[in-house]
């Protein structure tokens, strides 16, 4: 059965880097907010994020800051949300006198699934502490897809046996992103369910296959197939595990 959004608890780690003095390089920091990392997994522990924050110093410019906001999208739809992760509410402040200022955050144990940008506000001080300026910009989205397995109803083959009987060819792939073990599948035939099936273990992208002997099937009736017939599989999306196909006997 589909169980509700996973959680978890974010973590922070951030790291500062003052660019050095201009002649050191010729690369001219760019203004920009980056999501450098993303990694998604089956565990917390694999999911995370790191976002990049740099910036120019521009004329007369004594310090720059940076502040961090990380915004959160549950599910594929909706606004995005402010998160409160610790660590990430105050000003990050480079040394004076700097050419460029670099600094960026890595969130850990995201929730899935859920998109996540960091909104990072920039602002340039003169040596009296006065805002020259202030902008703000969006890095591109982490998506974090549901990491649970997802059963689908690869294939069905009908061959006639002996009188009154088929066998029922049944394949099914997982599309999900993470194993599943055990799971049993079931063919209808004209409204009497047949003999269940037990396929897998399967990894992900892997495809498992099984034959059920029933009875033959009326031509131009509907063979039904349920997938995770007993419901053992916690999947991301359930609305394909019963599929309904017309009865071709080859």
């Amino acid at each position: 059965m589909r169980s509700p959004l996973i959680t978890g608890t974010l973590a922070l780690l951030a790291l500062g880097v003052g660019v050095g003095p201009a002649h050191a390089s010729t690369t001219t920091v760019p203004l920009s907010a980056k999501t450098t990392t993303c990694t998604t997994g089956a565990d917390d522990s694999e999911r995370a994020a790191t976002f990049t924050g740099s910036m120019p110093a521009a004329s007369g410019t004594q310090r720059m800051q940076m502040r961090f906001v990380l915004v959160q999208r549950l599910g594929e739809k909706g606004a995005y949300k402010r998160v409160e992760v610790p660590g990430w509410g105050g000003w990050q402040k480079s040394d004076p006198g700097r050419p460029g200022f670099v600094f960026t955050k890595r969130v850990q144990a995201l929730v899935a699934p859920a998109s996540y940008r960091a909104q990072i506000t920039f602002k340039w001080l003169d040596k009296k502490g006065h805002t020259q300026r202030t902008v703000t910009r969006t890095s591109t989205p982490c998506a974090q897809p549901d990491p649970r397995p997802d059963l689908t109803l690869a294939g069905l083959d009908i061959a006639a046996t002996t009188a009154g009987q088929a066998a029922y060819t049944v394949a099914v792939t997982n599309d999900g992103h993470s194993a599943v073990g055990l799971f049993s599948v079931t063919v209808t035939v004209d409204g009497t369910v047949q003999p269940a099936l037990t396929l897998g273990p399967l990894d992900v992208g892997e495809r498992g296959q099984g034959t059920i002997a029933g009875a033959r099937c009326t031509p131009g009736s509907t063979v039904t197939v349920t997938v995770d017939a007993q419901e053992a599989v916690d999947e991301s999306d359930e609305a394909d595990d019963v599929v309904q196909r017309p009865c071709q006997i080859g």
